[in-house]
């Protein structure tokens, strides 16, 4: 009888775990496991170039909020993608120029260069080629889907140019929503 009660208990115990949204966690893919279980739209690289993962985290943007993704790829010249719900700001880039706007996968994006504010003449012409030499980012917002909320998002480089920037953040490609992830209405 004893090893009944534990057998059903147990088969009770994988069910739940099955069920719950962390279920998909172990996939391999670390953007895949982020997605499950947060309500907004993660998006992953499609190429860093010869740029390694150094450092994947979520991150807390204090109570009550999701937490935000922040993933580093290289060292001397890198890329950040820092990614949360449009509705929250959590992470700061930093103060720099706006140099342009871009397209990013039909979303309007604001691309800045981080020249130096105590160098008069460099920050009153700072332009996008700049961005090799001080670095910068491209910033926007993606819809929401249908069952996942927009997301804000910031691609960071250091080392890498104007051109690098645009080729990056146009090759993110949105991680398919699970049903840990799914809006509740």
């Amino acid at each position: 009888m004893r090893k009944i009660v534990i057998g059903a208990l147990l088969s009770l115990l994988m069910l739940d775990t099955s069920l719950s949204p962390t279920y998909a966690m172990g996939s391999g893919n670390k953007y895949v496991d982020a997605q499950t279980g947060l309500s907004y739209q993660i998006w992953q690289p499609g190429s860093t170039g010869d740029l390694i993962l150094n450092s994947f985290k979520l991150l807390s943007c204090g109570a009550k909020k999701e937490k935000w993704l922040a993933a580093t790829y290289g060292e001397q010249r890198s890329v950040q993608f820092l990614e949360t719900d449009a509705a929250v700001q959590c992470s700061n880039p930093g103060l720099g120029v706006k140099v342009a706007t871009a397209t990013i996968n039909g979303a309007k994006a604001t691309i800045v260069a981080f020249c130096d504010p105590a160098n008069s003449k460099q920050w009153k012409n700072c332009k996008t080629s700049d961005i090799h030499n001080y670095g910068g980012y491209a910033m926007w917002k993606t819809k929401a889907t249908k069952l996942l909320h927009a997301t804000s998002i910031e691609v960071l480089v250091s080392g890498l140019t104007y051109a690098d920037l645009l080729k990056i953040s146009r090759g993110m490609k949105p991680i398919a929503a699970s049903a840990g992830s799914i809006i509740s209405k």
